[in-house]
């Protein structure tokens, strides 16, 4: 474990305040970083207000840095002084190797960043931006002290999957912005088909985004010290090209649109137009990313049949083609791993929680690590190989993997996940538990990249994600150990306001627990993680049945009540945040009709054991058919602050995929994929409420 150093902003760990101390004016405890510096130490004398700053000094040759309010609007100063914020790239010794690193000083009203490099000029800015909001919403002064900072992982990327549905282009303008000033340094673009291809036009939607909006994005982006690298998935996950007739001969098995044929030269042909067309939509960036994950059933095809390849063959055969194209191009490719360890008959070891017995996973190594050590020859060495584990990180199998891959002379990165399958909002407080712990593993091996996914199988609203993002942040910048509940304390000061980082301001945490249950009431078996092409909804009360539905469905009653009152504690805890928040309200609201839409299936729950239970049932009836009749206007209200920044439909003709692993977010055209067991449970009781 790192030195623990004396901090102004306690981060990560949380410790919110010291009191006052030398240089600090007492103020240091209200003062919280994301991510947290490596460290701070107290000058003397006065500090900064929060509206002193007048104008901006650029030392030597440097460029303004691309800042937001209210650096952004600072004039150049013909030199250093009080009210000056002063910008250089220094040789200091003191800066610590890293090009993202950087010493920023406050005295006496004076403000000086120096970086290494551009990077760490531009990051000791986004601290300083962050010192400034806090002095500004909590009217205090900033104190006096000196800054010395970087970051423990070097490539900090997250994952912008546009999979099924898009945000309006403006939000992702906004997200480079935020991404920027918690110090993310990378995204990855999973375009699918919402890349308007030229050389593949049959594979973009109608609503794709063009290649030159994109490299728009990534050159606003890349002035922010963001990097965007594409994913254009590839052999699995190709539906989104399988589904079209012109491709269907290119499937290795001609049913499924999942898999791309490893042996036809027009597989290749193919991915090589989109792989140019990629590159150039994200102008500057070192990787593409070429999928290669969850590949079932691999060699189908006559070709494969023929050519006696086994299916660890075939995939190594196509990860090695395409590598070699993407680094003839001038860029790095990056695989997701799964396969090579699936193909081994070694996954089990590193994905199941109930296989955690160190000398099981011992013996399954043991008995089983020679097929890799036997076709380590097989693995490209140009390739950047992301070790994904989005639940059990620290799984014996996970780090056995790792280490495989760096005792072979491979270059291996981590991702967690913010996301996974969750419908509506990310469940496990955020996952924290998982990106922390891969975090901390990354810091230990010292790998050098790290990406946090979030897909977009269930299509929630990427302002959902945040919350993971802003813990991503700061465990990859600067990991220290920290509960869920600490780390979410900063994440409601920072991306709210400070007033709202105490305990009682915390609701979204009680709201995933509210969706689990919304996920499943209406239904007997199943999930909402899938598209539910069949529903196997709950039953609904007899008439001269009286307490037979209640005692069936006694589990589902009791969970509703709770629900009921989690719900109205989640109401209330909300405006009180909507009282005081200062940034990002939208979230607020997006937050809110989320939780009026998911109650829906316990009010209904209740009213229908009234019915069970009552002695005038027609009343009843009469009240559920008014609850039913509501129904519309309530998914209105969620859609309408939904759709405000993203679409929940797609364009008129779209074809969906026919994989076969159905997703929500692909189960319909328009918007009913959202609340399909609640429109497939109203149709039931509109038929039952009109029975004699």
């Amino acid at each position: 474990m790192k030195r623990i150093f004396t901090i102004l902003v306690i981060c990560m760990p949380v410790i919110f305040c010291y009191g006052a101390q030398a240089g600090d004016n007492g103020n240091a405890g209200k003062f919280r970083l994301l991510p947290a510096p490596q460290k701070v130490e107290w000058n003397n004398g006065t500090g900064l207000k929060s509206n002193e700053l007048k104008g901006i000094f650029l030392k030597g040759d440097l460029k303004r840095p691309a800042l937001v309010y209210p650096l952004d609007n600072l004039p150049l100063a013909d030199h250093p002084g009080k009210g000056i914020l002063t910008l250089e790239i220094s040789n200091n010794k003191e800066l610590p190797a890293s090009n993202e690193s950087y010493i920023l000083q406050i005295q006496n009203g004076e403000v000086t960043i120096s970086g290494k490099d551009d990077a760490g000029v531009f990051y000791g800015c986004q601290t300083l931006l962050q010192m400034l909001e806090d002095a500004t919403d909590q009217r205090i002064d900033i104190p006096a002290c000196r800054i010395t900072d970087f970051p423990d992982i070097p490539y900090r990327a997250v994952h912008l999957d546009l999979k099924y549905h898009l945000e309006k282009m403006e939000y992702y303008y906004r997200m480079m912005d935020r991404l920027a000033g918690i110090k993310v340094n990378a995204v990855i673009i999973e375009f699918e088909d919402k890349l308007r291809y030229r050389k593949a036009d049959k594979v973009g939607s109608g609503n794709a985004v063009s290649i030159d909006e994109f490299a728009a994005l990534s050159r606003y982006a890349k002035e922010r010290h963001i990097e965007i690298s594409p994913l254009v998935q590839g052999l699995g996950h190709v539906s989104f090209i399988l589904k079209h007739d012109i491709y269907t001969h290119l499937r290795d098995d001609r049913k499924i649109d999942w898999v791309i044929d490893p042996l036809n030269p027009e597989t290749y042909d193919l991915h090589f137009k989109m792989y140019d067309d990629a590159m150039e939509a994200t102008p500057g960036s070192k990787y593409l990313h070429i999928g290669g994950d969850e590949v079932y059933n691999l060699g189908a095809s006559e070709l494969c049949k023929r050519s006696g390849m086994k299916p660890f063959e075939l995939q190594m055969y196509w990860l090695n083609k395409v590598c070699k194209y993407v680094t003839d191009h001038g860029r790095t490719p990056i695989f997701w791993d799964d396969m090579v360890f699936s193909l081994s008959d070694l996954y089990g070891t590193m994905r199941n929680d109930k296989m955690l017995d160190s000398a099981w996973v011992e013996k399954e190594w043991a008995e089983k690590q020679h097929l890799l050590d036997e076709n380590v020859g097989l693995f490209p060495k140009n390739c950047i190989y992301m070790r994904w584990n989005y639940n059990f990180p620290k799984i014996q199998g996970n780090t056995k993997a790792i280490d495989w891959f760096m005792a072979n002379g491979m270059q291996v990165w981590g991702a967690p996940a913010a996301q996974d399958m969750s419908a509506m909002l990310p469940r496990q407080n955020s996952i924290y538990q998982p990106t922390k712990d891969f975090c901390e593993i990354a810091v230990e091996k010292k790998l050098p990249g790290m990406l946090l996914t979030a897909w977009d199988d269930s299509s929630p609203h990427m302002e959902t994600f945040w919350r993971g993002f802003y813990d991503y942040a700061g465990l990859s910048w600067n990991y220290q150990d920290m509960d869920a509940a600490a780390a979410h304390k900063i994440f409601r000061h920072r991306f709210y306001a400070p007033e709202l980082a105490a305990p009682q301001f915390e609701f979204q945490d009680s709201l995933e627990l509210a969706l689990d249950f919304w996920d499943v009431a209406l239904i007997n078996q199943g999930h909402r993680r899938h598209y539910p092409y069949k529903m196997d909804l709950i039953s609904l009360p007899h008439r001269d049945s009286a307490g037979i539905w209640s005692k069936k469905y006694a589990d589902k009653v009791e969970r509703a009540q709770l629900e009921l009152k989690r719900y109205s504690n989640i109401r209330t805890v909300i405006a009180e945040n909507k009282k005081r928040v200062r940034r990002n309200r939208y979230s607020l609201e997006l937050l809110t009709v989320m939780n009026e839409l998911q109650i829906y299936p316990s009010r209904l729950l209740l009213l229908l054991q009234n019915y069970d239970q009552a002695k005038d049932k027609d009343r009843i009836k009469k009240e559920i058919g008014s609850l039913v009749n509501s129904f519309p206007a309530l998914r209105k209200q969620y859609e309408d602050v939904f759709s405000e920044q993203r679409f929940l439909s797609n364009p008129p003709g779209y074809i969906l995929d026919q994989n076969n692993d159905p997703m929500l977010g692909n189960g319909t055209n328009n918007s009913d994929w959202m609340h399909v067991f609640e429109l497939a449970f109203n149709d039931k009781l509109l038929k039952w409420l009109n029975e004699k």
